[in-house]
């Protein structure tokens, strides 16, 4: 089968795209998705037919094209099969290796992700890597399980049958999420804390650090790290740290992220650890 022959089944995926679009009415909408797959079916002929281009310098840069058909849901069957592959190397050698460019938000079938890794279930993945990272965390609600471990992050979506490696830009659009994250980070840091809801969209988290270094004289967060919270409050007491902050699922700096809740604990992570190695 020929690399066109699998683009040219992107079409089928119109509607999906379509009702992501929400950007005129639903038949303008439509027929945008539809014209954007009929060039996006040529820049990839185009990419692919340079093996080389596409291995090392794909027409779409970070292969986000890729990315984006994938967060649609579209089969793999259905993906650009040469760009697929070099797409999947790239994570097996970043997850397994640490080699390569730095990925971030990048998508895969959860299954395709497993297959990269040789390892036969999501179970199997976790026991694997928990004995060769330093630190493993899982956590797991509903549909949702998240990993942490050797400074990655795995957001697995069952539902959608979808694994989010490293997400930094994904939208936190629900407590549940939100929740989640922290009880992760939390515990994969080392720390107290709790996440609570104020009303649907707005939450609160409170951290402690106990033996901590002090933050006086540095900002315990970038400003503009900062500015994505509602509220931001810092609390010093001889060597132990209290820590406030509110949230808006979608407040002024738009959709609340999860770089914010990284940078965060990342910041705690290192207060931790500074002190431990006085």
């Amino acid at each position: 089968m020929s690399e066109l022959t699998v683009v040219m089944k992107l079409k089928r995926h119109n509607d999906t795209l379509a009702s992501r679009l929400k950007l005129l009415d639903k038949a303008s909408d439509s027929r945008i998705a539809e014209e954007f797959f009929e060039l996006l079916e040529e820049k990839c002929k185009e990419c692919q037919e340079d093996r080389l281009g596409c291995t090392v310098r794909p027409a779409c840069r970070d292969r986000n094209l890729l990315n984006m058909l994938i967060e649609l849901g579209v089969d793999p069957e259905d993906l650009p099969a040469f760009c697929y592959s070099q797409y999947l190397e790239q994570i097996k050698r970043f997850v397994l290796e640490k080699k390569g460019r730095g990925m971030t938000d990048r998508r895969l079938q959860t299954k395709d992700f497993l297959s990269a890794l040789r390892v036969s279930s999501l179970k199997h993945f976790v026991s694997r890597f928990g004995k060769i990272w330093p630190k493993t965390t899982t956590v797991q609600e509903d549909n949702t399980k998240l990993v942490a471990g050797d400074g990655l992050v795995f957001h697995f979506d069952f539902a959608r049958g979808i694994v989010i490696i490293n997400p930094q830009h994904h939208s936190v659009e629900d407590f549940q999420t939100f929740r989640l994250y922290v009880r992760l980070l939390s515990e994969h840091v080392g720390v107290s804390s709790v996440a609570s809801r104020i009303t649907d969209n707005w939450w609160q988290l409170e951290i402690d650090l106990e033996n901590a270094k002090s933050t006086k004289g540095e900002p315990l967060l970038e400003k503009d790290m900062v500015s994505h919270f509602e509220d931001f409050f810092v609390d010093e007491e001889d060597s132990s740290i209290h820590i406030e902050a509110e949230v808006l699922s979608n407040g002024p700096q738009g959709p609340f992220e999860v770089q914010v809740l990284l940078a965060l604990f990342e910041r705690v992570s290192n207060l931790k650890r500074r002190k431990k190695t006085k």
